[in-house]
């Protein structure tokens, strides 16, 4: 049945409208028990709507049932069950942007955390001391700013499914007073490595020197060489092609292809942490690349003749059953790497290879609500610093130009690769002795 366009509900008390052009958002329409038309807007989440518009309806049909309850718990794991349109700017405007995978997976534990214990408070009952509860769930200041942003959003949605009142979500301005996080840590993690600027650098450049040293790159080549057979060729592509962790370890032998006179490694997905939708993903800002292969490296290592045998290798394990993937650098079971066990990985061998780290005592959360005092170890370079070694050969080796490290790196903005590998502030010294010394 429909009435006007709509679609009636259960006993037919409530009309349920889609969205339309003009009308982006879910909306009922039913008659209250004043015997007056109400209409209600329920946002874009089709199974949150037609959830809200069935409970309604049973609530119409049997007055004496009293109304229905919804609680903070609910209106989470409502809010988190799809990524769909969920995104937000930063002024709270909804973008028509689906979350990434991984965005998806940290603001529904994030709000998970920020709920327990408080999952049955209704949702009309909530206040500014349970709202700074929710944002105050983790345990840096830093922290403490990204909840407030997720829990804010949150709050937007929920006064857009009319779940809580406009009055409550702007109970979390977008200048909203600072909170202590609720979890801290007895100890402060050490700064990874202090920066020391020349006056003209943005304070995101990466010099020489905040990249890994090329006889540490060297160290740990060899020691991750004795862990795993492909240890070496690993760190080398890392360094010669600059590809992102979960875009290396993903690559199969069929990514190593020839294209116009040369070789390229085809960086068309990444690795995805989510076994139920598949363990690839498009790659960072959601665009492929080709990234041309060096015969030799800046180090002398011959990166092209070993990664074509290495794609040599990969097929004839694929045959024998052992690689099912043709991975390049599979874990040793045949598969994909979980992060965990790779960075287990790597951290050990770049301990061994003599690469500077700190250990520090952290509390953390486990899956099961338990708090446990955990050691973290956190190391001065960690593996994403081998991209920086790669960028920085790519400049002042390969002689780049912006737009060609922009193109086979995969960086999205060309502001952010001048302003952290070009812009040295030499230029601007130079031209200032210019000025005092012209003859």
């Amino acid at each position: 049945m429909s009435r006007a366009h709509g679609h009636l509900v259960g006993t037919g008390r409530v009309t349920l409208y889609v969205p339309t052009g003009s009308r982006p958002y879910y909306r009922l329409s039913f008659v209250d028990a004043t015997g007056e038309r109400r209409h209600r807007s329920l946002g874009r989440d089709p199974e949150f709507a037609l959830h809200q518009a069935e409970a309604l309806d049973a609530e119409l049909a049997n007055p004496d049932t009293g109304s229905t309850v919804v609680t903070l718990g609910e209106l989470v794991r409502e809010y988190v069950s799809t990524p769909r349109d969920r995104k937000r700017d930063k002024g709270g405007h909804l973008t028509g942007e689906d979350w990434t995978e991984s965005n998806h997976a940290k603001i529904a534990d994030d709000l998970a955390r920020a709920v327990k214990g408080i999952e049955g408070l209704p949702a009309t009952d909530l206040d500014l001391a349970t709202i700074n509860r929710m944002r105050s769930a983790c345990g840096t200041p830093g922290m403490v700013r990204q909840m407030t942003s997720e829990v804010r959003n949150f709050l937007c949605w929920a006064a857009e499914c009319e779940a809580i009142s406009w009055e409550q979500a702007a109970l979390l301005p977008q200048r909203a007073r600072t909170v202590a996080p609720r979890l801290p840590q007895e100890q402060r993690r050490p700064r990874r490595r202090e920066q020391v600027l020349v006056q003209g650098q943005a304070a995101s450049y990466v010099s020489e020197e905040d990249a890994p040293h090329r006889s540490a790159c060297v160290a740990l080549a060899e020691t991750m060489q004795l862990r795993v057979p492909w240890g070496e060729l690993a760190v080398h592509t890392a360094i010669g092609a600059g590809l992102r962790q979960g875009e290396q370890f993903q690559l199969t032998a069929d990514d190593i292809v020839r294209r116009g006179n040369g070789w390229v490694i085809r960086v068309f997905w990444q690795w995805s942490t989510n076994a139920a939708t598949g363990r690839r993903r498009l790659p960072k800002n959601r665009k492929r690349r080709w990234v041309p292969v060096l015969r030799l490296t800046r180090d002398e290592y011959p990166l092209l003749e070993k990664l074509l045998e290495r794609a040599e290798e990969a097929q004839a394990e694929q045959r024998a059953g052992t690689n099912p993937d043709a991975l390049l650098f599979p874990a040793p079971q045949g598969g994909m790497w979980w992060t965990s066990n790779l960075n287990e990985l790597i951290t050990e061998s770049q301990k061994a290879a003599g690469w500077k780290y700190t250990v520090t005592p952290e509390t953390r959360t486990m899956r099961n609500g338990e708090r446990r005092a955990v050691l973290v170890t956190q190391m001065e370079q960690p593996w994403h610093t081998l991209r920086h070694r790669f960028a920085r050969d790519m400049v002042d080796w390969m002689e780049l130009k912006k737009g060609q490290l922009m193109q086979i790196g995969g960086w999205d903005n060309e502001e952010t690769v001048n302003s952290r590998y070009y812009r040295t502030g030499e230029e601007h010294l130079d031209s200032a002795l210019d000025r005092f010394y012209n003859d």
